[in-house]
């Protein structure tokens, strides 16, 4: 049989399988939230990885439509639609050449935009924005001083700005999503066996974590990217120019405390690994993480420059970052031959 034809067919066959399997979860209440959030994203992964990008693209496009058609239900429609494109995703990062933690960095940008599509989708249809309906409560807690005191009498060190939790919980839910949806769908395709060469790698990094996930970092090219994305909106911020617009906000907002997260974990484990090889010293390696932990909490950006400047340093000088994924591939590879796989 053609693989065309095969690719086709099996995605008709588990198109029509998760439609009724979706049908009888939602139409029993069984199939809110644990089903949706994690269930239906993981599915598509896997039909992905046996049916790649268009057909599982047909799947889930044909999946929602006969679901909004059936049930009339266009609450679950948009639920079934941003996993199912979450899924995709996932699948897609997967099976790519990639590294771990560039999956999980673009994924993560991805997924905000996922989310602020979605809810778009669901203000039209619903007449109604998650999004803007929790702007207004910000807004309002912010004009409220007696609140804000309240709060800030709790944490006398940290002054809290409700409008940076509002856009840090908008961020760490697609970031939290795609890290559950990518490792457990890696997991599942792993046992089921159709994983191709990439996804076989990931398997093996993600089983090295543990041991070796400090020596695992995003490639130079997006270290770089989301350094000067920060830089240019930290001159923006500086212009006092303001976009009225919540979701272009959120969006950029969402992005930068994405970048600052992968940046800094990057800079930390480089100049961590290297105060571990110099001074192999436990307690060393101890009071660097307090002092860290401190500096972030008292002068977050000057700490974030600041660490910046000495890993640029230090790797161009050591070339850390190719010794540290030369170290964590030679383990990958080795596992893969001695499971031969």
């Amino acid at each position: 049989m053609n693989s065309s034809v095969k690719r086709l067919t099996e995605a008709a066959i588990l198109s029509a399988a998760f439609i009724i399997i979706t049908m009888v979860a939602l139409s029993t209440g069984l199939g809110y939230g644990l089903y949706l959030d994690f269930g239906v994203p993981i599915i598509f992964a896997l039909i992905y990885f046996r049916c790649e990008f268009k057909y599982t693209l047909m799947c889930g496009i044909s999946s929602v439509i006969l679901i909004l058609l059936v049930l009339g239900n266009f609450a679950a429609a948009i639920l079934v639609s941003q996993s199912f494109l979450l899924g995709v995703l996932c699948g897609y990062l997967i099976a790519k050449k990639s590294e771990i933690f560039d999956d999980l960095y673009l994924g993560s940008i991805i997924g905000v935009m996922f989310m602020i599509l979605i809810d778009i989708y669901a203000r039209n249809i619903i007449g109604y924005s998650f999004m803007q309906e929790f702007q207004g409560y910000v807004d309002y807690m912010n004009n409220n001083t007696n609140i804000l005191e309240a709060i800030n009498n709790y944490l006398p060190f940290i002054k809290i700005n409700l409008q940076v939790v509002y856009y840090l919980l908008i961020a760490i839910f697609p970031f939290g999503m795609v890290f559950s949806i990518y490792f457990i769908s890696i997991m599942c395709a792993k046992r089921l066996r159709i994983l191709n060469e990439n996804g076989k790698r990931k398997y093996f990094m993600m089983r090295s974590m543990r041991n070796y996930g400090s020596f695992m970092c995003i490639r130079k090219k997006y270290f770089y990217s989301g350094l000067v994305y920060v830089i240019l909106i930290n001159i923006l911020k500086m212009t006092d120019i303001s976009l009225s617009n919540v979701y272009l906000n959120t969006i950029i907002t969402c992005v930068e405390y994405l970048s600052y997260y992968f940046i800094f974990r990057d800079t930390h484990v480089l100049i961590g690994n290297y105060i571990n090889i110099k001074f192999k010293n436990k307690s060393i390696n101890l009071l660097y993480l307090i002092i860290t932990l401190l500096l972030l909490f008292i002068i977050f950006k000057i700490t974030i420059l600041v660490y910046v400047l000495i890993s640029i340093y230090m790797d161009r000088r050591f070339n850390l970052r190719e010794k540290q994924d030369y170290i964590v591939n030679s383990h990958t590879l080795k596992l893969m031959e001695i499971y031969k796989i």
